[in-house]
This record gives C-alpha cells, sequence and structure tokens, in this order.
C-alpha cells in the first residue's frame, strides 16, 4: 500500500474522517485514481502508525492505529556540513531510509552553504518524510539548530558514546568500541576539514574513519559513513 503523511493521526480515534494535505490528496486521488474500497498507510513521522480506506464520495476513513517502537540498532547522530542544495536534499532523503536520529547543520571553516532555520523545520522534514515513505520508516530524523563547529564537536561529545569523522589521511590509533548504542558522525564540507578543526576532533576523542580509496564527496561520504556505522553496531540495543 501507499504510504501518505497525516501529522494528526496520533489524535484520531478509527472511525474518524481523515484529512490529508492538499498535496498528498491531491496524489492519493488524482495520480493514483484512488476509488472506494482502496486503502493506504498513514504516517506521522514520530512512530504513529495507521490504516485507511476510501469511502464514498472520495472521503478516507481511519480503519487502524497503531504506535510502533524503533528498532533495534545504533543511533546515528549526523553532523553535517550542508552542500549546496541538490546534494543536500539527496543526504535528507537517504538518511530517513537509512534510518537516522538527528541531523545537525554545521559551520565549518570551509563552509559554502547553510540553510536558515525555516528551511530546517520546514523544507528539511518535507524531504525526510518523503524517504521515510519510502522505506516505511515510521520515525522522521530530529534536526537541531546550526551550530559552530566547536559547539558541534561539545555537544556530539556529550549526547553520544562514540564520535567518528571522515578523515582522508586515514584512521590513527584509536580503538573503536565494540559495542556503541549511539554514535556521532562528523561530514566536513566540500573542502574538508581543516588541520585545526581535524586536530580539535581527536583532542576531544573523536575516531578517524576512513574507508575506500578515494577522497569522496559529501553526499557519498555522509550515507556511506552511516551504512558502515550502522552495521557495524547492529547488534547493539538502542539507544533511548
Amino acid at each position: 500500500m501507499h504510504r501518505f503523511r497525516c501529522d494528526e493521526l496520533a489524535e484520531l480515534a478509527p472511525g474518524s474522517f481523515v484529512r490529508l494535505e492538499k498535496g498528498e490528496n491531491a496524489h492519493f486521488f488524482r495520480t493514483l485514481r484512488a476509488a472506494e474500497g482502496d486503502r493506504c498507510i498513514l504516517m506521522d513521522g514520530r512512530g504513529c502508525v495507521g490504516e485507511a480506506e476510501v469511502a464514498a464520495g472520495k472521503s478516507l476513513i481511519l480503519r487502524s492505529r497503531r504506535t510502533v517502537q524503533r528498532p533495534p540498532g545504533l543511533a546515528v547522530h549526523l553532523y553535517l556540513a550542508p552542500p549546496r542544495r541538490q546534494k543536500m536534499d539527496q543526504i535528507l532523503k537517504q538518511c530517513a531510509e537509512l534510518g537516522v536520529r538527528r541531523i545537525v547543520p554545521m559551520v565549518c571553516a570551509r563552509s559554502v552553504s547553510l540553510p536558515d532555520e525555516d528551511a530546517v523545520s520546514g523544507r528539511w522534514t518535507e524531504l525526510m518524510f518523503e524517504g521515510c515513505k519510502q522505506s516505511g520508516n515510521a520515525f522522521v530524523p530530529e534536526t537541531g539548530a546550526s551550530m559552530r563547529f566547536p559547539d558541534a564537536v561539545r555537544d556530539a561529545s556529550d549526547r553520544c558514546e562514540a564520535v567518528f569523522f571522515g578523515s582522508v589521511s586515514g584512521c590513527g590509533n584509536e580503538t573503536a568500541p565494540s559495542v556503541c548504542r549511539s554514535a556521532a558522525w562528523f561530514v566536513g564540507p566540500e573542502g574538508g576539514f581543516t588541520a585545526e578543526e581535524e586536530e580539535l576532533m581527536r583532542r576531544a576523542g573523536f575516531r578517524a574513519f576512513h574507508f575506500g580509496n578515494w577522497t569522496l564527496r559529501v553526499e557519498t561520504a555522509a550515507v556511506c559513513g552511516i551504512a558502515i556505522l550502522m552495521d557495524r553496531f547492529a547488534g547493539t540495543p538502542s539507544a533511548c
């Protein structure tokens, strides 16, 4: 069944009429040509999932609703110097597909782009919801306010059990933990981290993470790093 966004789902009881947002409603009834008896899945992005059925007059009635728990696994916090718009759009959708817990834009010395707060709370959420609908992930990633790089380093150190950053020079002598419930993944701007930024991360106990033989684009490094970390700590119980 097709999935649709319904922000007020948690407030609706089975048997209630459902009002989809204009764009979602048009997609369901005009593009997909939903007819009486057709069903769809509703999501609010916060763990509430429901099933609705089309009734007479192109009305939508909620048939069931449930709250799901986050699946076990690593809680990943992505700290990212955002690339330009089109690349960032791709990252947001794929992070939602992968089940990233939180995305924080940060300002680095070589940053080329920074979203305003309205974009983070509005357009970013819409893009991530697209990824959630495609993948079935019931939880839209959280977003944080933009942070200057030193503040992002402190924030990640306080929130996460381990922090990793992409390094083209290779891994250091740090030993990665065998078990980890929450991890931060730092991805620098298109020009990479400066030597001073790398030194600050190493002093804070961050672990250099290098994979592949070549220098990666921001959007490649972000998504590949998340997938590798999730796989590495797949057997770890979830963090709250």
